[in-house]
């Protein structure tokens, strides 16, 4: 028998939720949901992903979406005087009747709906439910009430109703925390049954007071934590490093002479490079062999790797971040590291290039607003940029402007606020400069010559843009000034001169 994934109510409070909640893969689902308000397991019209995606997060979203809304102070609760049901207005979600209407808002933007006592209890949050009894049984003012209280008090919701909000609180504390709890309901309860204009801020005070000191303990209990287990991966990347450096030397040791000389050889290390390169582009696995196929693999390799086995490591480097390839016995050892040694650099240096391309879009460069938005949309499209929330990218167009007022960063992923914060520190005490990449391209050397601008004008933003390696960059430098020179010669038509004199002065 076919099972209901989602049913017509919750798809429509998912609907009505969605906008609060920003989460990227509801938005995604959003067009199935609109069409189909009933959703089953054998729904032909479901894909495999859209399926799984139900199946893994229904459940949180209904969540995060019943923790979206709050009961309307002004009008919480009205019952309709007529006795004809065709008189009565509908709940937003299931759509019956009702005639005991609870008036519910989106705490974002004020948008209301009516939804009636039974889908209050099925889709809201416990904070919901439980105004919603006051204000039926005891005071219709409850909700304006407790609007007023969490205003001066804004620790009494997560006292009261946030599980998680002392995750790592010791055990030795955890009759205090009940006590804490236990007495703010009480005491937020007996303030609320009753009309009140004055909130019971004496009566909180001990409580209060005491979640201070837990919430200092939990803090301090999750400082400990971190510092563990920062220590025991510390201990376990010295054991890897060690066993990594151990296997190496053994591999060394094994390796024959053939095989030395095929690792460095200037094919089979193209080649690795071309298949790094793919890999790193986190492709499909068909539009991977397609790009495969068209590289060509040194014969040496023909015997040893094959498309089957190339599609398996880059599959696994795009779930795992690495190349085992435990699977692949027959498979060189050898290859498989270097593979998974070179992709794993590519991949750390095309993310180095994206935190620098959004850091600079964003900030080094004096861009319109227009021109930023423009600009950040290839980096949006990439792998790198899929990898981030939406709502980044919202951010992204007003950052610059943020931190110039003196505010903080916005609250994004870990690693996307570590590497701005990165960038930032290295800012002069004035103005904004662009981050400055650790490598160089020829197209990108190829566009910086293209302005037809001076030799000096060429090299100062080159040192304004790329911080490279000191022998790099004595390489770089020297090939655009011989590029200088050489295109001076062409246009004087005195290249043959030139080239004579030099020959001249190398053979003296």
């Amino acid at each position: 028998m076919p099972t209901t994934i989602l049913t017509p109510a919750e798809n429509r409070f998912l609907q009505l939720s969605q906008r609060a909640l920003k989460l990227p893969d509801l938005t995604r689902l959003m067009p199935l949901l609109r069409d189909h308000p009933t959703i089953k397991d054998t729904s032909d019209f479901l894909s495999r992903s859209a399926r799984q995606a139900l199946l893994d997060q229904r459940v949180d979203w209904l969540v995060q979406g019943s923790e979206a809304w709050k009961l309307l102070a002004d009008s919480p609760y009205i019952i309709n005087p007529s006795n004809q049901r065709t008189d009565w207005r509908h709940c937003a979600l299931c759509h019956k009747p009702v005639r005991y209407e609870y008036h519910v808002v989106l705490r974002q933007d004020g948008h209301k709906i009516v939804v009636g006592s039974e889908c209050v209890k099925k889709f809201m949050s416990d904070e919901m439910q439980y105004l919603m009894t006051i204000t039926t049984e005891d005071n219709i003012h409850a909700v304006a009430q407790y609007d007023d209280l969490t205003a001066h008090y804004p620790q009494v919701p997560e006292i009261m109703w946030d599980q998680e909000a002392l995750p790592n609180l010791p055990k030795q504390h955890q009759q205090r925390h009940r006590w804490v709890q236990k007495g703010t309901r009480s005491t937020v309860t007996g303030y609320l049954k009753h009309r009140s204009t004055a909130v019971p801020g004496k009566q909180l005070s001990p409580y209060l007071t005491e979640y201070t000191d837990l919430q200092a303990a939990d803090r301090a209990a999750t400082a400990a934590l971190a510092e563990q287990q920062q220590q025991r991966q510390r201990q376990a990347q010295q054991v890897a490093e060690h066993d990594e450096q151990a296997a190496w030397a053994a591999a060394d040791a094994a390796q024959t002479a053939a095989e030395k000389q095929l690792r460095a050889s200037a094919d089979y290390q193209a080649y690795l490079t071309a298949v790094a390169t793919l890999i790193v582009q986190h492709l499909p696995l068909a539009a991977f062999k397609d790009q495969l196929a068209k590289l060509t693999m040194p014969r040496s390799l023909q015997k040893l790797v094959n498309s089957y086995q190339l599609g398996v490591m880059a599959t696994e480097f795009a779930q795992r971040g690495e190349i085992k390839a435990a699977r692949l016995q027959i498979v060189p050892r050898y290859l498989v590291a270097d593979l998974d040694r070179l992709s794993r650099h590519l991949a750390a240096q095309r993310q180095r290039d994206w935190n620098d391309d959004v850091f600079n879009v964003a900030i080094g460069f004096d861009l319109t607003p227009e021109q930023r938005q423009v600009s950040l949309v290839p980096l949006r499209k990439s792998w790198e940029g899929r990898q981030v929330p939406v709502s980044v990218y919202a951010d992204l167009l007003t950052v610059k402007a943020r931190l110039a007022q003196g505010q903080a960063l916005p609250k994004w992923p870990a690693a996307l606020m570590r590497a701005f914060q990165q960038r930032l520190d290295r800012q002069p005490q004035s103005g904004w400069v662009p981050a400055r990449k650790n490598h160089v391209t020829p197209k990108q050397l190829r566009q910086l010559v293209a302005s037809k601008a001076e030799f000096e004008q060429v090299t100062a933003q080159f040192h304004r843009l790329y911080a490279l390696p000191q022998a790099d960059e004595d390489v770089t430098l020297s090939a655009l000034a011989h590029y200088y020179l050489t295109v001076r010669d062409q246009q004087k038509k005195r290249t043959a001169a030139t080239r004579r004199l030099v020959e001249q002065l190398l053979n003296e």
